[in-house]
């Protein structure tokens, strides 16, 4: 929305957690932004507090930003069971839900290839298996 500013954009996303730093990107159909938290609580609190919410009248999705190639090998990570998730709960919600520990590296739902749809369980990944 062009009414949208990085102040704005800022003054949002604090309500989660202080923010280090935010850019927003316009461009001519639509426009993006990245906001730093200096913690990733506040990161992950403001995925869970925020997506799906409107500013001036426009759905923001908040989501977790990656270069690409940027996540992480799991390959030899611990991973735990999470069955019975709403059908609207995301990678990123469940990472979010789980990012408190700091081993925690990794959160997928599983998705109906030919429906789009959750299939209602998904894997989380740790670094190790202590999680406090």
């Amino acid at each position: 929305h062009v009414q949208v500013t990085e102040a704005l954009l800022r003054e949002v996303f604090q309500s989660t957690g202080l923010v280090e730093g935010c850019k927003l990107i316009r461009k001519e159909k639509s426009s993006y932004g990245f906001v730093d938290y200096y913690d990733r609580r506040s990161a992950a609190l403001s995925i869970l507090t925020l997506n799906g919410k409107q500013i001036f009248g426009q759905l923001i999705r908040v989501n977790w930003a990656y270069a690409s190639g940027q996540r992480e090998d799991t390959t030899d990570h611990f991973n735990i069971f999470v069955g019975d998730l709403s059908p609207e709960v995301t990678d990123s919600a469940l990472f979010a839900f789980f990012s408190g520990y700091s081993s925690c590296s990794d959160a997928r739902v599983m998705w109906d290839q030919k429906t789009g749809r959750s299939r209602g369980y998904g894997f989380v990944s740790f670094r190790n298996q202590q999680v406090w």
